[in-house]
């Protein structure tokens, strides 16, 4: 958000909090049925559609700094990496040797100089060409040329790396993200560094896991002694671009905004700012970090979540910074995360397949599950939308 936004948005959550309710969202009861987490063929749908028409991000790119660096696929049914180039350039590959198939990466992150197949030994350059052939005089007739890597679109744009699972996708990143590309400009996200990313598989539908943060109606009950002391007499403030939802949640301080002239008032010192980036990321703006959370299924039932924190070197200089980053690590990916928000999700999973109600009864304090939702629902089996960068 730009300056004057900013102070747009703080003044909403202002006038919010003193009616002491949300903004008005769906302004009706909305029914979601249990079968949108347990159904493995709707699963397939989404596999097939949201999950292969549209960008995903990989990663941040401080983890491709410099030639050689890559990254690599949290999701096995997408295994791909992305690679920096010695042209600078950012390309991803298919994670198979053209050969017989072998993974040529196995860490999620490092640097290397050519890819070395584990198996018989092939050589590739970062652009993907096969530059060696062990014994090549066992292969008469085969063309290097005609046995690079298999290539997929990739891009940075706003801080991220993007890839997508669909040759023919077209990576416009700015028109995908429509006004929220704008936020990570100004917010400054490319110039983050990594602190640390957790991979965990949860047993919970990755829809479920999602919808933990869509609301603040939990908050003074799931996270009364950790969260609800931050956000007290919270209230949420939001906005739509195209598939991409971005809240605002007002922090217990905000009221300070009072001893400050309007040119002064930075948001994330007032509020968390929050983004589902279609279809499966959740990103967090805090005051001093962000946390990126992704979300890949793996069954109805359980999801790979990855998430990865991302600081600004000068805010936690030396030991005593690296100190306060391992705690806000541990209090945001362990607590609230894991051991709040994702165990409810886990609990509620649990239940599902056993009875009881067919639905989910959404009040309107929770809209914002069912615009989600709806997201999900309207791309299934049809094509992206007009300038989303999907594939046309």
């Amino acid at each position: 958000m730009k300056q004057d936004e900013q102070v747009a948005m703080i003044k909403r959550l202002l006038a919010l909090r003193e009616t002491r309710r949300d903004e008005k969202m769906l302004d009706d009861v909305v029914h979601i049925p249990v079968s949108k987490y347990t159904d493995e063929k709707l699963l397939d749908r989404e596999r097939a559609s949201v999950f292969t028409r549209y960008p995903l991000i990989a990663g941040h790119v401080s983890m491709l700094a410099e030639p050689g660096s890559y990254i690599a696929s949290d999701w096995d049914e997408f295994p791909y990496f992305v690679v920096r180039g010695d042209d600078g350039r950012v390309r991803a590959f298919y994670n198979q040797c053209r050969h017989r198939g072998t993974r040529l990466i196995t860490e999620r992150s490092g640097n290397l100089r050519n890819l070395v197949c584990p198996f018989h030994g092939w050589i590739y350059g970062l652009d993907g060409t096969l530059k060696g052939i062990t014994r090549s005089h066992d292969f008469p007739g085969v063309d290097k040329s005609d046995y690079g890597l298999v290539e997929l679109p990739a891009t940075e744009a706003g801080g991220f790396v993007w890839v997508a699972r669909d040759p023919d996708t077209s990576l416009d990143i700015p028109a995908f993200l429509g006004t929220f590309y704008d936020d990570l400009i100004n917010f400054d996200v490319a110039s983050l560094v990594q602190y640390k990313k957790t991979k965990v598989v949860k047993r919970a539908n990755w829809k479920l896991l999602i919808k933990t943060y869509l609301e603040g109606y939990h908050v003074p009950h799931l996270h009364r002694t950790t969260l609800s002391r931050a956000f007290k007499k919270g209230v949420i403030a939001y906005d739509k671009d195209g598939a991409h939802i971005r809240l605002s949640a007002a922090r217990t301080n905000i009221e300070e905004t009072a001893m400050k002239p309007e040119g002064e008032w930075r948001i994330l010192d007032y509020a968390s700012v929050y983004y589902t980036l279609f279809p499966n990321t959740f990103f967090i703006l805090h005051p001093d970090y962000v946390s990126i959370n992704t979300f890949w299924p793996l069954s109805a039932d359980e999801t790979v979540w990855t998430h990865e924190m991302l600081y600004r070197a000068e805010d936690f200089p030396g030991s005593a910074g690296q100190s306060a980053l391992q705690k806000r690590f541990t209090f945001t990916n362990d607590t609230v995360f894991d051991q709040e928000d994702f165990a409810i999700a886990v609990d509620v999973q649990r239940t599902l397949r056993h009875g009881g109600s067919d639905h989910h009864v959404l009040g309107l304090a929770e809209g914002l599950l069912a615009m989600f939702q709806d997201n999900i629902d309207q791309r299934l089996d049809g094509t992206p939308d007009v300038n989303t960068g999907g594939r046309a």
